[in-house]
């Protein structure tokens, strides 16, 4: 029992044609990708009139078929319960009232729910297209905007050993890098690599380098909340619906660097951000004024490189705008 689909990968937005075997041991083959596993581990769409039936496989594979009569014959071979939406859609007053509901619901998604649709679909994207286009992003800002970094070893173990100190360390990974255009700043991709330039490092004059550590800090909680994510999906929300439905999510890979270079963080996410850093900082009863001494070094170089330069792009505080506030809650242990 075979149906034929389009395959989209989670890594790239080409399709692939194949043929999707169904076992009479309830088993989904596509020999194409190498792919054998049990039907129950396969979320098959529920049919809606004539449009594509959606199956997703165990690590982000996505299919859509057109075959819609085909694929209800052969659940009904292999003794597959279907919704009961698959028989209320026979009534057209339900079938109407369907089809209004999902327009609402769209709408909403679209409009005053973009907040909630971009949490939604953050949490439900696949790691390996995070992956992917955290490798992409990072590949580009290193033929660009980034260059190898000049810290010396002793100054690099010194930040990784701060590093280290912070909660799940180990599921993040810390690039070096130096870039005189952009000035001093980290950010820190989908995937949890961060990225610390040299420009920042040398402004921390904490013979501990607690500032940078609180630096990392907060730009671990970017990825912890997924902000830069939220942030790009809700800048794309029309694109980021029909990815996900259609599995096609190129977008994210191509959006992405820019997105990490220019995009402001809501005063939310900032908010949210510092919270946590603090918060991590305190819990190992290190103090947070180095990081406020850090933040004022910081916006002092842009003042001082704007003035000199029209070139820059302002360093930290072009993607992490820098309020009064900000420095004062930082001075308070």
């Amino acid at each position: 029992m075979k149906i034929d689909a389009k395959l989209y990968d989670g890594k790239s937005s080409k399709e692939h044609i194949v043929e999707i075997l169904f076992t009479p041991d309830k088993r989904v083959i596509i020999k194409e990708f190498n792919i054998d596993v049990p039907l129950k581990k396969v979320k098959i769409s529920t049919r809606l009139g004539n449009t594509p039936r959606v199956l997703e496989f165990p690590g982000g594979i996505r299919c859509k078929s057109e075959q819609n009569d085909r694929v209800d014959a052969i659940l009904r071979k292999l003794d597959v319960k279907q919704p009961i939406i698959n028989r209320l859609e026979k009534s057209w007053k339900i079938a109407l009232s369907s089809v209004a509901l999902i327009a609402v619901v769209v709408v909403f998604m679209l409009t005053v729910g973009a907040d909630y649709t971009a949490n939604f679909l953050a949490q439900r994207l696949p790691k390996s297209t995070l992956d992917k286009a955290s490798k992409t992003t990072l590949i580009q800002l290193d033929n660009t905007l980034l260059h190898k970094s000049n810290l010396t070893q002793e100054k690099k173990d010194l930040v990784i050993k701060q590093f280290n100190k912070l909660k799940d360390s180990n599921r993040y990974k810390l690039h070096f890098r130096s870039s005189p255009q952009i000035g001093p700043n980290a950010f820190a991709l989908p995937s949890g690599d961060i990225v610390i330039l040299d420009e920042l490092i040398l402004l921390d004059k904490d013979k501990e380098l607690r500032g940078v550590l609180g630096v990392l800090a907060h730009e671990k909680a970017h990825v912890v909340y997924k902000h830069s994510l939220r942030g790009l999906i809700k800048g794309t929300i029309a694109y980021a619906l029909i990815g996900y439905i259609t599995g096609d999510i190129n977008f994210i890979v191509s959006t992405l660097p820019a997105v990490i270079i220019t995009n402001n963080y809501t005063k939310e996410f900032e908010k949210e951000a510092d919270i946590y850093a603090k918060e991590e900082l305190k819990k190992l009863n290190i103090s947070t004024k180095p990081l406020a001494k850090l933040f004022i070094a910081i916006e002092e170089y842009s003042k001082k490189d704007n003035k000199d330069s029209n070139d820059t792009l302002s360093g930290f505080f072009s993607t992490h705008p820098l309020t009064k506030d900000r420095v004062e809650f930082f001075m308070k242990d």
